[in-house]
């Protein structure tokens, strides 16, 4: 996976739905070189995927983004120590904002890439940076702003940046974090940002998980101060990423994949979805069970953003006998209806897996979820990877489109539709 190539005439099976012109991305980290060993190589270089979609036909390209660490490794010629330049930053995700691409990862700053994965530099959004930037920006769909979290920990803050359609920042919000945590995601609604710090305590010489100190979750208004922040209190839990969060009547519900205890080197207990609601008027948290099956990756129809949503998609983890779990896939997606109470599954045939599905509307769709769902495929039986398109509305049928890809593709981490008329 160490090749830059592009691709035209790709194989598809089935036929491209009508009118979905603009561009899939993924972002995973993937190492610059083959070290001894094998897993999921988590402070891996950023390398995006693209497929440009235009009129029924489609194209590939993959870049490395050419951040400092990755300039540095390419000199040295061997992987570096993450004290150095070995922990990469724009590893794991992409965002499209004020016209750009954004390679984002959980350290250092975002960078910027053009329509055609050329990395333009890192984004300071014009002013001074905070570290430890989280990989998990949010837009608002209504304002165009972007929220995103930045997690000191070795001094304990977190500041909250809001960025406005331009790309400037236009507001920023420090306050301190009861201890230093993991942080991956946040949630965000109209009027308030939610950051849950979780019992998993970054503290030498290794992280533990410290369950009798609970779970903080800060409330913290969009465009209010640091004295209106509130601190609530829950019992412990771990998350990596958020579905959705909205207001309704006096709480705020958040839609997540939940553990139960997060460790070092042991695996994870748990993501199963759950809700949680916050009681704005008795600062109370309730959690509820939706599913006890394992999942990932939520996601949503964006244009639902920070609003109730009906719908919600993952990755879901359904093992098929003799088969060993893959790190960062799972063996199909599923559909939630939150209003139905329903479930539905798409499970793939033995030796397939599925990273991060992406929910996109279809052309002039006006209802929540009418649209398809994309997500990449490895086939570890035939060593093929492939982009496959289904209906969202109904995922018991085959794909629409099956796309081959020219390379592997890793699974992780996430994936990404601009749409965009010149996107080709």
């Amino acid at each position: 996976m160490s090749v830059e190539l592009d691709a035209t005439n790709l194989s598809i099976e089935g036929e491209i739905p009508n009118g979905l012109n603009g561009v899939f991305l993924k972002n995973s980290p993937t190492s610059l070189f083959h070290p001894a060993g094998s897993g999921f190589p988590a402070t891996g270089a950023g390398k995006v995927h693209a497929l440009y979609f235009e009129n029924g036909a489609a194209r590939y390209r993959n870049r490395w983004v050419r951040t400092e660490e990755y300039r540095a490794e390419r000199a040295a010629g061997h992987p570096l120590a993450e004290s150095s330049a070995g922990a990469h930053p724009a590893n794991s995700r992409i965002v499209a904002h004020a016209g750009h691409l954004l390679a984002m990862g959980d350290a250092g700053r975002p960078y910027r890439l053009d329509w055609g994965l050329h990395t333009l530099g890192p984004n300071d959004f014009q002013t001074a940076f905070p570290g430890g930037m989280l990989s998990h920006s949010k837009l608002d769909p209504e304002t165009g702003e972007m929220i995103l979290l930045a997690n000191e920990t070795r001094e304990c803050r977190l500041d909250c940046l809001t960025v406005d359609p331009t790309g400037k920042l236009a507001r920023i919000l420090s306050f301190d974090s009861p201890w230093p945590s993991t942080i991956h995601d946040i949630a965000v609604t109209r009027n308030y940002i939610v950051v849950i710090v979780s019992p998993f305590v970054l503290e030498d010489p290794a992280p533990r998980w410290r369950p009798v100190m609970g779970t903080a979750v800060a409330l913290i208004p969009r465009r209010g101060t640091e004295q209106g922040i509130r601190w609530f209190e829950t019992r412990p839990f771990f998350h990596l990423h958020v579905m959705n969060a909205f207001e309704k009547d006096r709480y705020i519900e958040l839609q997540l994949p939940w553990y139960s205890s997060w460790r070092e080197g042991a695996p994870p207990v748990g993501a199963e979805l759950r809700r949680l609601r916050i009681n704005l008027e008795n600062r109370t948290i309730i959690d509820e069970q939706i599913d006890d099956c394992a999942c990932e990756f939520p996601r949503i129809d964006d244009r639902f953003a920070m609003r109730e949503n009906r719908f919600g998609y993952t990755a879901f983890r359904n093992t098929r006998p003799g088969e060993q779990p893959a790190e960062g896939s799972f063996e199909g997606f599923a559909r939630y209806d939150f209003k139905a109470a329903s479930r539905t599954v798409h499970t793939l045939p033995p030796g397939e897996f599925v990273g991060e599905p992406v929910f996109v509307p279809a052309r002039n769709a006006g209802n929540e979820g009418e649209g398809y769902l994309m997500a990449i495929v490895f086939n570890a039986l035939q060593d093929r990877t492939s982009l496959r398109i289904y209906d969202a509305q109904n995922l018991y049928a085959p794909p629409l489109a099956q796309i081959q890809l020219p390379c592997r593709v890793p699974a992780g981490c996430h994936a990404s539709w601009v749409p965009h008329p010149d996107a080709s």
